[in-house]
């Protein structure tokens, strides 16, 4: 996953594209079970205002019409019970969702966020290594050269009256081996670094991937 400048990337426009789709499928269902509800007490209004004009027009209504009118009441009655359950439960699941979709928007930003520190941490430890390099380079050229020099003037002279050449000389191995000993330790910085990242963007994927489910 690649970051940009500034703060931790933002959330990808297609995977919040299809949690609001998935809200708004949810939404639609809410408003279907909605409108069935209404529709079956209309319904169960009709059948009841229907029984009380048969009671008041006639007390001899017949008891299996009577009986009939009563099972479908409770038929009606049942349903809608029915409805209020999935309802609830659609409510219910709604709110899950709502709840791990925050929770994964906030973990994949965090995510994110430690990727961008991290990168501005590796690229300035590359800086220091380049750097260092650099010297280590310079170190060993200045070094070849009092080598040069060294042995020029042990063909002239010998090595009497050239103490502080070989004093320079001893001076610049010891100041190369530590340089080496501080690259190596950059090296190893850098290494741990590219892999920790390596890490997050792999916690970044799954993250990502586990919110599209």
């Amino acid at each position: 996953a690649g970051g940009g400048a500034g703060g931790g990337r933002a959330i990808p426009p297609k995977l919040l594209r299809h949690f609001e789709e998935q809200e708004r499928k949810k939404e639609d269902e809410l408003e279907k079970v909605r409108l069935k509800n209404i529709h079956l007490r209309n319904q169960l209004r009709k059948l009841e205002g229907q029984l009380r004009r048969k009671e008041e027009l006639s007390n001899e209504l017949h008891l299996i019409d009577f009986e009939q009118l009563k099972i479908e009441n409770q038929t009606l009655n049942e349903k809608i019970e029915e409805r209020n359950e999935e309802l609830l439960k659609l409510r219910k699941k709604t709110t899950t969702t709502v709840q791990v979709l925050t929770h994964l928007k906030e973990k994949l930003q965090f995510v994110q966020a430690e990727n961008q520190l991290l990168k501005v941490e590796l690229a300035e430890l590359e800086a220091e290594l380049s750097t260092h390099r650099d010297a280590l380079t310079k170190a060993k050229h200045d070094r070849d050269s009092l080598r040069s020099e060294n042995l020029r003037l042990r063909g002239e002279a010998g090595l009497i009256g050239n103490n502080d050449l070989l004093r320079d000389f001893d001076h610049r191995k010891k100041d190369i081996a530590a340089m080496q000993v501080t690259l190596e330790g950059l090296k190893m910085r850098h290494r741990a670094l590219k892999e920790h990242i390596q890490e997050l963007g792999t916690a970044e994927a799954d993250v990502s991937q586990s919110a599209a489910f």
